[in-house]
């Protein structure tokens, strides 16, 4: 018994770590810094923005799948479509957690531009949401839907005989009108009976045309008007809580990664590394342009700096020399 409890204690760390490890790599942050970051915590948290992004792949697949089987009327032929289309709304949620992650490099726009940037992408994430959330939502109230649904049916059903009804009774009488003027003036029976055969096929189509009105309202699925009842109020108000629990799961993560104070060791680690990787390529770009100038044309010609930063470049070179107007400068020359 001692030797299975261990057995079974050395394989949960293993696993767990594995598992730790997958939901850490789609948390939209670099798996390696995140690895080699020694503060504790770091793991866990990017795990749970992973596990957030699992969820939300997870509820856009039976988004999609219930949208699909009522259109498709197949619940077996909506699964491959649903997992396509969950799989892409799944890869932008994750290149979106990634472009929202907190900055650690210094960036020249801070201002307006910036907090649109944000505003636009977030206001996309919410939009992703609500996406998702009312297919749910109508799947969730689907027996108290049913009746509404049932009532717009009938009523469907009872204006388009109605209106059938009325282009038919207007064949009809016109078909009766010719065959009591032909009676009326002794036209032979064979030269009525065609009029009479029309009338007779007139009925039977609009019977047959009834039938098919009936079975075809009947069977619609009526996806479009669920949805258009979840968003009118009045009963259905508790869907709108459900959307704003879908939402606040969806901007979890972002909640997540910017709750972080930046002077984590995490960002510390996180800028160390980018910024190597930008300072190494820009050195590698001049000492490129410097030896093509030299190759081609035997110049020492060196890349400009105009900024006290670059390759950042967010704060420019100030100019102190002092430069004086014209008056001065010819004063200075006819001396």
């Amino acid at each position: 018994m001692k030797r299975e409890t261990g057995y079974q204690h050395s394989i949960h760390p293993k696993a767990m770590a594995g598992i730790v490890e997958y939901f850490c790599k789609h948390s939209g942050e670099d798996w390696w810094i995140i690895n080699h970051c020694g503060h504790r915590g770091i793991r866990g948290r990017f795990a749970l923005v992973g596990l957030v992004a699992f969820l939300v792949g997870m509820l856009s697949f039976l988004s999609c799948w219930y949208s699909f089987q009522m259109l498709f009327d197949s619940a077996w032929m909506a699964i491959p479509v649903s997992l396509l289309f969950a799989w892409m709304i799944n890869n932008i949620y994750e290149v979106l957690l990634t472009t929202l992650s907190k900055p650690v490099l210094r960036m020249k726009y801070q201002g307006v531009i910036k907090h649109l940037s944000i505003i636009l992408r977030v206001g996309f994430v919410i939009f992703f949401a609500v996406f998702i959330s009312k297919p749910l939502e109508a799947w969730v109230f689907e027996p108290q839907l049913s009746g509404k649904v049932e009532q717009l049916k009938a009523r469907q059903i009872g204006r388009a005989e109605k209106e059938l009804m009325a282009r038919s009774a207007k064949v009809e009488k016109r078909l009766l009108a010719a065959i009591r003027h032909k009676e009326h003036l002794g036209y032979p029976a064979q030269d009525i009976q065609p009029l009479r055969d029309e009338l007779s096929r007139l009925i039977l189509d609009r019977e047959n045309a009834l039938e098919r009105v009936s079975f075809v309202i009947g069977r619609a699925d009526f996806f479009v008007q669920r949805l258009q009842l979840l968003v009118s109020g009045g009963l259905y108000m508790l869907s709108w809580f459900f959307t704003v629990i879908v939402v606040a799961l969806f901007l979890l993560p972002f909640y997540l990664k910017w709750h972080m104070d930046i002077s984590n060791p995490y960002f510390k680690d996180k800028r160390a590394v980018y910024e190597n990787i930008i300072l190494q390529d820009y050195q590698e770009f001049k000492r490129t342009y410097t030896d093509l100038f030299e190759d081609q044309y035997r110049l020492d010609i060196q890349v400009g700096e105009t900024y006290q930063d670059p390759p950042f470049n967010t704060e420019r070179i100030v100019e102190k020399r002092d430069l004086k107007d014209q008056e001065d400068f010819l004063e200075r020359i006819y001396r």
